[in-house]
């Protein structure tokens, strides 16, 4: 993700990148910082922006308790937007399920399938949690309905989130494919100019979204 950040910056004219592990690194030039890395890398970049007092987005996953203490802390300091998909694709997949689950109420099991490269870290993956969360709302009002999740680890796979929901009439699939990190980066940089904008406060992806539409 960092890669395809800094590649996508490099193509805008009027944005400067700067890897924040290069020794050669100009930090009073720094107006916010996009952190795709570790927990603890997040915590290092967000304490840096606290001291700063510039905006942070972040996409990493993997947080602890100990991390939302820090984001609570800083978003009185800071605008800090954290979202574990930043795909404008997701988004319209989870538009489109929670459009079909209000509108059928035979539903009786859901199933959420990703699949990532070999050296993704975390399993599940954050979007897969996130969809995970994002289910269970929708089912809130309904009866007890049971949610199965699988996570795979193959080749060089992007990113496929898949969500299988079975009810009466039959079994309907929701997809999404990424085909390269570029809809990611995409997706975080806009956000990102958005949110710099912001007052000190915490925002997510949905925030943007429901801005920029």
């Amino acid at each position: 993700m960092g890669s395809a950040l800094r590649d996508l910056c490099e193509r805008e004219s009027n944005i400067k990148v700067q890897d924040f592990k290069s020794k050669d690194i100009n930090l009073s030039k720094v107006s916010l910082v996009i952190d795709f890395s570790s927990p603890e890398g997040f915590e290092y970049a967000l304490k840096f922006c606290i001291q700063k007092r510039i905006p942070f987005i972040s996409g990493t996953t993997g947080l602890t308790n100990h991390h939302s203490k820090l984001i609570n802390s800083a978003k009185d300091i800071i605008p800090i937007l954290i979202a574990s998909n930043m795909s404008l694709g997701i988004a319209n997949l989870k538009n489109s399920i929670l459009k079909y689950i209000l509108n059928n109420s035979s539903i009786s099991k859901c199933k959420i399938v990703e699949v990532h490269h070999k050296n993704k870290k975390d399993s599940p993956s954050g979007t897969a949690l996130e969809i995970l969360k994002f289910l269970r709302e929708c089912l809130n009002n309904k009866k007890d309905i049971p949610i199965e999740m699988q996570s795979h680890r193959i080749g060089n796979i992007y990113g496929i989130h898949r969500v299988e929901i079975q009810s009466q009439d039959g079994t309907i699939y929701f997809q999404h494919i990424a085909n390269s990190r570029d809809i990611f980066a995409e997706g975080a940089l806009m956000a990102s100019i958005w949110a710099a904008s912001r007052d000190a406060g915490l925002y997510s992806f949905a925030d943007f979204l429901n801005k920029k539409l």
